[in-house]
């Protein structure tokens, strides 16, 4: 009895989970863009450690980088080991450790350079999706830039299901130099301390101002 009453409990079971594993809601791609969308909207700021690789067939060999990086709308802070770029969206500075210099100039908006900020404001908009997949964790989506006179072939993101995050990036550009960006720590609309986007150059650095003044 206590045998019979032992099967009809793990039939019990296996029938829940097969029936719950068979309603779980596969997403499709529009599906995850509005998710994203309706997440980034209200970003309004992101703060990550990231690693990022850049290699090319015309490269000798394949650059790594890492560090951490600060985003509020098109400012931003990228501290890394050898090198801190920060910019207000007025002023850029670009302090290289091993020279023991800063480099301060104006600001430019560069389309030719990979923006994670302009990225996350119009994946949806100046992009199509090339192909999409779901995995356990979330999906991945090739995106086509929608202009055909952009700097960069293609674009592949790797969203997080449980909280609608972009974790990773993998970006071609016209010349075929491929970018890959792992973000980690990602916080999402974290305070954002006073000066963070101001650098204040270190006592003892040299400062070469190149701005048109």
């Amino acid at each position: 009895m206590t045998r019979a009453i032992h099967i009809r409990i793990l039939s019990g079971l296996l029938c829940l989970i097969i029936t719950s594993s068979g309603s779980v809601h596969a997403q499709t791609a529009d599906e995850v863009l509005a998710a994203l969308r309706s997440k980034y909207d209200t970003m309004t700021s992101l703060r990550a450690t990231f690693n990022q690789t850049t290699s090319s067939t015309y490269m000798d060999e394949t650059e790594h980088f890492h560090g951490d990086i600060i985003l509020q709308g098109d400012s931003y802070r990228i501290e890394m080991p050898s090198q801190t770029i920060v910019t207000d969206t007025r002023i850029t500075w670009v302090y290289n450790k091993s020279e023991n210099q800063v480099l301060i100039n104006d600001y430019v908006d560069d389309e030719t350079t990979f923006s994670l900020s302009r990225f996350l404001n119009e994946f949806d908009s100046a992009y199509t999706v090339d192909a999409f997949e779901s995995t356990d964790e979330g999906s991945i989506l090739t995106l086509l830039p929608l202009d055909p006179f952009s700097s960069f072939q293609s674009v592949t993101i790797w969203t997080r299901s449980r909280d609608d995050l972009v974790t990773r990036l993998d970006v071609v550009d016209v010349n075929d130099v491929q970018m890959s960006l792992d973000l980690l720590d990602i916080e999402f609309n974290p305070p954002v301390p006073a000066g963070s986007f101001v650098f204040v150059t270190p006592e003892g650095v040299e400062e070469i101002d190149l701005r048109d003044n």
